[in-house]
């Protein structure tokens, strides 16, 4: 049998998703794969995919998937321009469920269900429509020989084990803050760690700093952590997704919204506040002076929980 899976973005969902191209594998279906032009290099070499379709209209890409002949579209997206696409394919189509309805009413009124889940185990689930039962898929991508090439040669001479932390974040409310992860960087130095971090800015001089990295760059780059902690954001899942010990730092986001890493060696750490979730992407605004839900996270937690997840590896 022979699947399209389509998935146009954001980074950390696309990675995510990879748990279903690996569930599919596993029952030995063909799979191309449809997302924005952007996020194609995280399949560029990857083994599982037998065909990647950069999205560029909807004429365009439906013809070319038309010819790769899909007997199933999986529909891992389900907004207007998915299902648009997936319309004109004259395929079965499965699509997957995104709670919208239960999550806005978490971060509208604070209504639901506040246990951490997975977009993965949807997306999963999803896969019964075609006789696939498999629960335990994990997502799994490959790095690019060029980007790792790129990495070793930027991180050349660092001593392991390495430690690489992320601050960043596509909406600022998701920041747990730079001197956070300044003071962060110190406690692991003292463990015997070298720190590198993705950032532009440049405060301390026994930390490694990396910037203006491709797509391709900081998959090979992330590929060379021993342990991996950032905010709610795409590099944390590439991190899980390449079976690294990652830690996730939540805020004003939630575990329960559905984004928290999946791996092997893969946690997170909230504050859990009543006000949490404020936003179920990062846009948006504090309602406080202060944001609680990081003030009440402290390096010292951090480095504990990082430090547990590291003795399980």
């Amino acid at each position: 049998m022979r699947a399209v899976i389509i998935r146009f973005s954001s980074l950390g969902d696309v990675v995510l998703s990879t748990a279903v191209v690996q569930a599919l594998t596993d029952a030995e279906w063909e799979i191309g794969f449809v997302t924005l032009p952007q996020y194609a290099s995280l399949f560029k070499e990857d083994p599982r995919i037998l065909k990647i379709f950069k999205f560029d209209g909807f004429a365009s890409t439906a013809k070319a998937i038309k010819e790769f002949l899909p007997d199933w579209v999986v529909d891992l997206h389900r907004n207007q321009r998915s299902i648009v696409l997936s319309g004109l394919l004259g395929a079965k189509i499965v699509r997957t469920s995104k709670r919208n309805i239960s999550r806005r009413m978490l971060v509208a009124f604070g209504l639901g269900s506040r246990k951490p889940q997975s977009v993965v185990d949807m997306q999963l689930k999803t896969l019964e429509k075609l006789g696939i039962f498999n629960n335990s898929s994990l997502p799994k991508i490959f790095p690019t020989q060029q980007g790792l090439f790129s990495a070793k040669e930027k991180l050349q001479g660092v001593k392991k084990p390495i430690a690489i932390l992320h601050p960043g974040a596509k909406h600022p409310l998701k920041k747990w803050g730079t001197e956070n992860f300044e003071k962060l960087s110190k406690s692991l130095i003292e463990k015997g760690f070298s720190v590198v971090i993705i950032d532009e800015s440049e405060n301390l001089d026994d930390v490694i700093y990396i910037k203006n990295l491709s797509l391709e760059e900081l998959v090979g780059t992330i590929a060379q952590a021993d342990i991996f902690i950032g905010n709610d954001s795409g590099p944390v899942h590439i991190a899980a997704a390449l079976n690294i010990p990652t830690l996730s730092i939540f805020g004003p986001t939630h575990p329960a919204l559905g984004f928290v890493p999946r791996g092997k060696n893969a946690d997170y750490i909230t504050a859990d506040l009543p006000c949490s979730p404020c936003t179920l992407h990062g846009s948006g605004k504090c309602k406080f002076k202060t944001q609680k839900c990081f003030d009440e996270i402290t390096p010292e937690m951090v480095i504990a929980k990082a430090m547990e997840l590291w003795s399980k590896r």
